[in-house]
């Protein structure tokens, strides 16, 4: 099991616990480890010990702010997949109007199924259950293999018909949405090495941070678990952006909740050819 893995699993106020507890437990032990050189620091250690502590808060303040960054830009693809993927649905149902004989009903009820698959794809991984987002992945590629049937039968039987190809282009701007989908969900994910090196940085730099104190001889309580909790908190977020069964952040269902909509209501509309 790799670094993401244990991750995903892991909920996010559970993980927010345990960064916190990690890095006050990590201050905890440079602190012990600086009171027992207590009798022996100079200034020269001090300051060395001081400008190291610096230099280790700020490296692990830019790791984070790149973490972000990458997570940050995960998501955006997720939301750009999500947003195409709606659009070639729409199009798509739009243009299985322009095909001959009862092939437009047909396009139509697996599109309506295909948007509705969609939903449930997404509710089932924000609650976290793979099982079920895998088994309706298996039923949207059989829909999809259904789709890529129809658009093939109105392309060989069009002749001149023009209108048939933008069903077909709809159908193959649906397959790269989808595509894109899956590959920006579940394997854009920042590197388990730079999830290691953050994690170790981040104890490393509250060791010093502790061994400081502890030179000194005096710690502030208040100080210890502003820094623990605010460095957790980043690392939170920067782990909720990247993992796909968000807690905090998730995209806006809306717009595939009213393209689903209209589908039903054109399913039981008077005219379904007129829009």
């Amino acid at each position: 099991m790799n670094a993401m893995s244990v991750l995903d699993n892991i909920p996010l106020l559970l993980l927010m616990v345990i960064f916190v507890l990690s890095m006050v437990g990590f201050i905890e032990i440079g602190f012990r480890v600086g009171r027992s050189h207590q009798s022996k620091p100079h200034k020269a250690q001090m300051a060395q010990v001081r400008a190291i502590m610096g230099a280790s808060l700020g490296l692990l303040a830019f790791m984070l702010a790149f973490s972000f960054s990458m997570a940050q830009h995960h998501f955006e693809a997720r939301a750009q997949a999500y947003m195409l993927e709606i659009s070639a649905i729409d199009s798509a149902y739009r243009g299985a109007d322009l095909l001959d004989g009862d092939v437009p009903v047909i396009a139509k009820d697996i599109l309506r199924r295909f948007a509705t698959l969609r939903l449930k794809t997404s509710k089932a991984a924000h609650a976290g259950d793979i099982e079920g987002v895998i088994q309706l992945l298996r039923e949207s590629e059989s829909l999809r293999v259904q789709r890529w049937n129809l658009s093939e039968a109105a392309m060989s039987g069009a002749g001149e018909g023009a209108d048939t190809g933008i069903f077909a282009q709809s159908v193959l701007a649906m397959i790269d949405a989808h595509d894109a989908r899956i590959q920006a969900t579940l394997f854009n994910r920042i590197s388990p090495v730079i999830w290691i090196t953050l994690f170790l940085m981040a104890l490393l730099s509250m060791i010093v941070m502790g061994y400081q104190a502890g030179l000194t001889g005096t710690r502030s309580s208040l100080a210890t678990w502003t820094l623990a909790i605010t460095f957790s908190a980043v690392m939170a977020l920067v782990t909720d952006l990247d993992r796909p069964n968000m807690s905090l952040f998730q995209l806006n269902q809306q717009l595939m909740v009213e393209l689903e909509n209209r589908m039903v209501e054109d399913q039981f509309s008077p005219h379904p050819g007129n829009r």
